[in-house]
């Protein structure tokens, strides 16, 4: 086991240093060492992170994937079993992110009740929002549905970050108006 770590250190050194130019073959053999080496301890710190059984997978493969990403651009990553964990911890921030903000969405529509009359506003919510002019949908969909901030958006659809919070904002007001009305 230290004597693969060490390859794969001395690897990512020489890559580093420019003197290999390594083959997709080899970039995925690094990737598979790691996961046979750090596979289940990436697991468990994502689990420890508060995430299911089924997101800590998922953080393991993206962290790989990310990781091979990087070896196939030409990348140098000096300490790859720290690079991992540190991209599984941002990955995993980045789901309690979502899911944050997701829980803050439906909290604004949804009012207290059991599970079912919970999944049953959503289910209205979301209809709603499919009601909406096409650019508040697309926002409000990239917004709570996918977790991108207004300067991504903005990039994805072709406004400024303004536009996108604007439109947003637009269509989180006709949402409680349209929402309002049914309730009363």
């Amino acid at each position: 086991m230290a004597e693969r770590q060490s390859g794969v250190t001395r690897v990512a050194r020489e890559l580093a240093a420019g003197d290999l130019v390594i083959s997709d073959a080899a970039n995925r053999q690094i990737v598979e060492d790691l996961h046979a080496q750090l596979g289940q301890s990436l697991w468990g710190f994502a689990r420890r992170l508060g995430l299911q059984d089924g997101e800590a997978d998922e953080i393991v493969q993206e962290s790989m994937l990310r990781l091979w990403r990087e070896l196939l651009r030409g990348r140098p990553v000096e300490r790859p079993a720290a690079w991992l964990f540190r991209t599984a911890y941002r990955l995993a921030m980045d789901r309690h992110r979502l899911r944050r903000r997701w829980q803050a969405f439906t909290d604004r529509f949804a009012p207290a009740g059991n599970e079912a009359d919970l999944r049953d506003e959503l289910l209205a919510t979301w209809s709603e929002v499919d009601r909406l002019p096409a650019r508040q949908r697309q926002v409000l969909y990239l917004r709570y549905r996918t977790d991108l901030a207004f300067e991504a958006i903005g990039e994805v659809l072709g406004i400024d970050p303004a536009s996108a919070r604007s439109n947003a904002a637009r269509g989180i007001a006709r949402l409680r108006e349209r929402l309002g009305e049914e309730e009363g």
